[in-house]
């Protein structure tokens, strides 16, 4: 495997290290006044897994390809 340029590795470290903080700084919706309805109608969890696992299938194979270019 290629060793990856030093450039590329600090500005890789710097975008892992704004996602990871800007995830601690992110704060929650206020709270609902009791008469509205905030169950959720459709579940939104269900494919979660799935389209990640997809995503990570699809993105190694494109690295691989682009490898043995």
């Amino acid at each position: 495997m290629k060793s990856i340029s030093h450039n590329l590795r600090r500005k890789l470290f710097l975008v892992s290290f704004f996602l990871v903080l800007s995830t601690t700084f992110a704060s929650a919706q206020d709270e609902f006044p009791e008469d509205v309805n905030d169950e959720p109608v459709v579940p939104i969890d269900g494919f979660i897994i799935a389209g990640l696992v997809a995503g990570s299938f699809i993105g190694v194979r494109k690295l691989k390809k682009s490898e043995n270019v």
